[in-house]
């Protein structure tokens, strides 16, 4: 572990004091933190992540990538946060998850993405046989209604198919995922499209409704009853996530060019 996060778990306020005498700490950080030890925690907490939010939204904008907001905190409560042991190995608990696919997948890149579904352990079903594609063709034949790659596992760990998922984030291939619930999972609703930097994923009540962050939105009201209405369209905003386009259906195209040879490249030079 980091050594300054494992100061913050054992000693937080010597962790502020390192920081306030470090030299290499610009003084415009140390002057905040003196200002926000005056301040309510729970209003320092959500300024800090609206900060975050925002500049990382510049930057995004700065690179021509879709900004992702999304929220950082947890809620704060009077019990003692308990620690993992990281003697014991972790436990993941085997939940219900479904994930629909859709966007361009480009030809040269179907003998990989055959592969990861293979691993990923779906099916076209809650209860059918594992789905291992051999082909371009099976891909196609798999297609729902809506013309997704709709794939199920009732024993998904956490609900989630992680590495399927990478691996359609890093191709800016889009899908919707979600991850049934219980007693220490909420159920979710993950979802990716084309142009953004992260999925996005809502909390979802028993009956598939989204739930909203209370804290956030006490924030809002506050910040409206203030006049400070900028702030609270601010919040609100952060609150509820953008709005994602629907997705798109599935399709493999010729996207990429494949680079010839690096002999034969040579050879056409030389004529």
């Amino acid at each position: 572990m980091n050594p300054f996060f494992a100061l913050l778990q054992h000693d937080p306020h010597r962790a502020k004091a390192q920081v306030l005498g470090d030299a290499a700490i610009s003084g415009w950080v140390k002057d905040a933190i003196q200002q926000l030890d005056r301040r309510d925690p729970v209003d320092v907490l959500h300024d800090l992540d609206l900060l975050l939010n925002l500049y990382e939204a510049l930057c995004d904008r700065h690179m021509e990538l879709t900004p992702a907001p999304r929220h950082r905190l947890r809620s704060l409560t009077e019990d003692a946060v308990q620690v993992a042991d990281t003697d014991q190995p972790a436990s993941f608990d085997q939940l219900p998850g479904e994930i629909e696919i859709g966007g361009t997948l480009d030809r040269l890149l179907v003998p990989e993405f055959l592969t990861i579904i293979s691993e990923a352990s779906v099916g076209l079903g809650w209860e059918t046989e594992l789905f291992a594609p051999m082909d371009e063709p099976d891909l196609l034949r798999a297609l729902d209604d809506h013309h997704h790659l709709h794939f199920y596992n009732s024993f998904a760990l956490e609900g989630e198919f992680p590495s399927l998922e990478d691996w359609l984030v890093s191709h800016q291939i889009g899908f919707t995922r979600r991850s049934s619930g219980n007693s220490s999972y909420r159920a979710e609703r993950t979802q990716f499209r084309k142009g953004l930097t992260a999925p996005i994923s809502v909390a979802l009540d028993p009956q598939g409704q989204e739930l909203i962050d209370r804290q956030a939105l006490t924030r809002v009201l506050r910040y409206l009853k203030e006049g400070q209405l900028d702030e609270a369209l601010t919040l609100l905003e952060m609150t509820l996530g953008p709005t994602l386009a629907a997705l798109p259906p599935f399709r493999i195209a010729h996207t990429l060019q494949e680079h010839p040879p690096f002999h034969a490249g040579l050879d056409d030079h030389r004529r």
